[in-house]
């Protein structure tokens, strides 16, 4: 069976099938023509496969984009099946069926990651499932998938979600940006002024402040009459105990000790000051990275 080269008759063919559109989920993969052209020669050599039906769900395809085109273009039908559960569970199904299994790079996870997280929300750290960062549609308002979970179902280590969600959560609170990463080519645009805007506010710091000094006194430049001296030294006691704890409870127990008595809420203020700074010091200096240097 001779594979049809037609590529305008094959979109007249997509066309004229309204009802078989592509569901959002599905349009969270990126479309590859040249994986159509190969599954195509192998339809038309070998036929449609029945263990690989195409998934529709909600009247939409919901996996098997590919296998779809590549059918309408070696002209064989192909074999659907109905995708029965919730929302949830078809984005579930579709990371289980794609990410994990097909060779995504980096970005094309970055992205999925990014459009899941809209649909089913983030667990905050320390939350109970119901307090997650809602910057989309989502699903369930009650369960939220914690870091952690998201980066194991896509395959990707937490330390990589972490950063993508710090970039997500910056993008969509600039509606401008937001409005840009709708697709793949636009969200990598809008996480570059992103991380250009951290190189610069990294460069005035740099450029303001000693690198190795935390300014309290600006952190409590708003509250008068407040003696802030012991703050200093109290964080640099903290800092030298917690290099002593490798024991994730070891380190919260320090923490809370550390954070009272608090009445003006300046350990508090610079407590967040801490970890952000932390969390861009990270990137500079990972763990791998550190290693190497040591040996």
């Amino acid at each position: 069976m001779e594979v049809v080269e037609d590529n305008e008759w094959v979109d007249k063919m997509l066309s004229d099938k309204p009802d078989w559109q592509y569901h959002e989920i599905c349009l969270w993969l990126p479309h590859k023509p040249e994986t159509v052209d190969d599954i195509a020669n192998d339809i038309a050599s070998n036929g449609f496969r029945l263990d690989r039906p195409i998934a529709t769900y909600e009247g939409k395809i919901l996996d098997g984009r590919h296998r779809y085109e590549a059918a309408l273009k070696a002209g064989v039908d192909p074999i659907f099946v109905e995708f029965k559960g919730t929302k949830e569970e078809a984005i579930s199904y579709v990371t289980s069926e794609n990410v994990a299994r097909r060779h995504l790079n980096n970005q094309e996870k970055m992205f999925f990651y990014v459009q899941r997280a809209d649909a089913l929300g983030v667990q905050e750290r320390g939350g109970n499932g119901n307090n997650q960062y809602q910057s989309g549609n989502v699903v369930n308002t009650t369960i939220a998938p914690s870091q952690g979970e998201h980066a194991d179902a896509l395959g990707v280590h937490r330390d990589t979600v972490a950063r993508w969600e710090k970039d997500r959560k910056e993008i969509m609170a600039d509606p401008e940006l937001a409005e840009k990463a709708t697709t793949l080519e636009g969200y990598k645009k809008a996480k570059k002024v992103v991380k250009d805007r951290q190189k610069k506010q990294k460069e005035a710091i740099n450029n303001s402040v000693p690198p190795d000094v935390i300014d309290l006194k600006a952190i409590a430049k708003s509250k008068k009459e407040t003696d802030i001296r012991n703050v200093g030294p109290a964080f640099v006691g903290l800092m030298e105990t917690l290099c002593t704890k490798f024991d994730e409870r070891d380190i919260k127990r320090e923490l809370v000790a550390f954070m009272y008595p608090d009445p003006l809420g300046l350990k508090v203020e610079a407590l967040h000051k801490m970890a952000d700074i932390l969390s861009d010091l990270r990137e500079d200096f990972s763990i791998e990275t550190t290693k190497q240097q040591l040996n």
